[in-house]
């Protein structure tokens, strides 16, 4: 493990375990672009562009990065004097009517306390036996706790955006030397939940309008997801790149946690590790 940025709480559908093999297929770009920026796995893993703007739909998850940022030792003491306990996790599903730390302290501890790194309501997480584990919930806690001050660091100078995504698609998409990282919630057909997020894309004509939306942009897109009838519908003519990962969500007829995510570009994306190392499985299609 590298010693770069991590998001300071588990989040469905991030992209921690595969962030830096994204990132190494970035071409160059002088604003990078996430309208759906979730726990910003891929940012963390990246080196700072000129300019940087992080969206999500989600005010929950805009109010953690904002609070965090803006008062990170504030934000930092109340995370570490939190303690593990059913009754933190069942309080963080009220968040409404609170003030800035405190939404946000329990926005961190719905995502760290409960099942599944999700703001929907889940279980809460613990250890009865410890075999099969490294470490207790309560020193995960301290660890998250500890990738907070190396998060504020990251976020320093980054845009924060609250919009729809399409929005910013559009609104972003027109600059030839932005890169935008579309990382939306997976189509139906290819999760074992749909319900994972407070904002979903549960429709196909959801992923349809993105797509139109995609496909307007002068920008470099680099779109990722799971291999579906749907997306090879919209994308027939964007170049993919194919990357072995292990998620929670992934497709409901597979029998393991392995996973292909497959990026979609309007791009060629190049491979830097691909003549040392065969980390991927590229194919190129005519754009």
């Amino acid at each position: 493990m590298s010693d770069l940025p991590r998001p300071p709480f588990p989040y469905f559908g991030g992209k921690q375990r595969i962030a830096e093999k994204i990132v190494s297929l970035f071409p160059p770009h002088g604003h990078y672009v996430e309208p759906y920026c979730g726990g910003l796995s891929v940012l963390m893993a990246k080196p700072a562009s000129m300019l940087e703007t992080v969206n999500d739909i989600d005010g929950d998850i805009m109010t953690f990065w904002r609070v965090l940022r803006e008062r990170p030792d504030e934000m930092e003491r109340a995370c570490a004097l939190t303690p593990h306990s059913r009754s933190e996790s069942l309080l963080s599903k009220d968040r409404d009517g609170l003030d800035d730390i405190e939404r946000a302290r329990r926005v961190w501890v719905a995502l760290t306390q409960r099942r599944g790194g999700q703001l929907m309501p889940t279980g809460f997480r613990y250890n009865i036996d410890p075999k099969g584990t490294s470490l207790s919930l309560v020193k995960y806690l301290d660890g998250y706790v500890r990738r907070i001050a190396p998060a504020v660091e990251r976020l320093r100078n980054v845009t924060l955006e609250n919009r729809p995504a399409l929005e910013v698609i559009e609104a972003y998409g027109k600059f030839k030397g932005a890169l935008l990282y579309v990382d939306p919630p997976y189509p139906a057909m290819v999760r074992g939940t749909t319900n994972a997020y407070r904002h979903e894309m549960k429709k196909d004509t959801e992923h349809r309008d993105m797509a139109d939306a995609l496909r307007e942009c002068s920008a470099t897109v680099i779109l990722s997801g799971y291999s579906s009838p749907l997306y090879d519908e919209l994308f027939p003519d964007w170049y993919q790149v194919k990357i072995a990962a292990y998620t929670g969500q992934g497709n409901v007829d597979a029998d393991s946690s392995a996973r292909t995510e497959v990026l979609w570009s309007n791009r060629e994306l190049i491979d830097p590790m691909l003549d040392s190392q065969q980390s991927f499985d590229l194919e190129g299609i005519a754009s």
